[in-house]
């Protein structure tokens, strides 16, 4: 006799779950410390103190998932201009080219106004990514004077990065303190909110393994989530471009099916790539970033937006962007280069 199953709930039960992140799990873990303490020798305890302190309260706060602790002075420090900068030993020389510094300007002073008074967000869209996109580092520091000329660009935004980078102790305190979050929807949401600009790399791990020195690609075609993240919050679009990312190291497309694969399972970018000397270090060389003018979009309340609207404003986007591209190849020494948009 066939045993006849039970009907499935209509709504399924809030589950609850514990990340790293939860006070009951800080809790524990301190409190575990606390009751093994007395088994350590006092050399064991001066490694396992700070190093606990630092699990505890630096990397299980979970600041990544809200507006992030961004450090305004490590930003202005001088000592990163020797990475990326225009001093003499500088690595890099990065540059910056303004499409409209003035509508720049005004978008700025927009910014520093709530939304009842007409304020508005920006969302810097970056491309390409790259294998480490390096020209972060020019936007969210003064190294290339960005910082002097557009102080609240960098002081009151957030750039989102990817989960996995923010898993790396000590890398993950870096980033932070420039000013990077996680880059999941509702933490780009709360960073709108509490009125501030974004940082995005629209193309991801996707456009990261796309990257070919000599190359100019762009994966955005079916990357619309920015886009209607822009509609909802009426943040206007910032279309960015930087000459030379994708010099700075050579990259092969061995493996490239099962790393794509990890890729799409696992959401991580697995680039093969190397640069001076073969090593990991990249090829010295100049980055020409391009920030274009901001293009406007009309706040729609979430259930309003349609396919057409974010179609529509994507194609806008697209467009922009391949003009920009095109009206500063020559001036950034890339004169026959084409961009390449997938």
């Amino acid at each position: 006799m066939n045993r006849r199953r039970a009907p499935r709930p209509s709504s399924s039960p809030t589950v609850h779950t514990l990340t790293v992140h939860s006070p009951f799990v800080q809790g524990a873990f301190i409190a575990y410390a606390y009751a093994n303490a007395s088994s350590l020798t006092p050399a064991a305890l001066a490694v396992w103190v700070p190093v606990a302190y630092y699990l505890v309260f630096s990397y299980m706060d979970g600041t990544e998932y809200e507006l992030g602790k961004p450090w305004e002075r490590f930003q202005r420090w001088r000592r990163l201009h020797v990475i990326i900068g225009s001093g003499k030993r500088s690595w890099f020389k990065p540059r910056i080219v303004y499409d409209d510094e003035k509508a720049l300007k005004a978008a700025e002073t927009r910014g520093l106004k709530p939304d009842a008074l007409g304020g508005e967000r920006c969302i810097f869209a970056c491309f390409p990514h790259g294998v480490v996109s390096f020209h972060h580092g020019v936007l969210m520091t003064d190294t290339a004077g960005f910082m002097t000329k557009f102080p609240t660009f960098v002081t009151e935004r957030r750039d989102l990065v990817a989960s996995i980078t923010l898993a790396v102790p000590g890398y993950r305190e870096l980033l932070m303190w420039l000013g990077c979050v996680d880059a999941g929807k509702r933490t780009a949401k709360k960073c709108l909110k509490a009125n501030k600009h974004l940082y995005v790399l629209p193309g991801g791990e996707a456009e990261q393994m796309l990257t070919r020195r000599g190359e100019h690609r762009v994966f955005l075609k079916k990357r619309k989530g920015f886009v209607k993240l822009a509609i909802e919050h009426g943040s206007a679009l910032v279309p960015v471009y930087a000459f030379g990312e994708t010099d700075m190291y050579h990259t092969t497309d061995f493996l490239m099916r099962p790393r794509k694969a990890l890729m799409k399972h696992l959401r991580i970018a697995i680039p093969l790539f190397w640069g001076a000397w073969g090593s990991p270090v990249p090829k010295p060389g100049t980055l020409a970033v391009v920030v274009g003018t901001p293009m406007r979009i009309k706040k729609v309340e979430p259930e309003a937006i349609t396919r057409q609207l974010v179609d529509e404003t994507h194609a806008a986007f697209v467009d922009a962007l391949r003009a920009l591209f095109d009206k500063h190849k020559k001036q950034c020494g890339y004169p026959d280069a084409e961009l390449e948009v997938f």
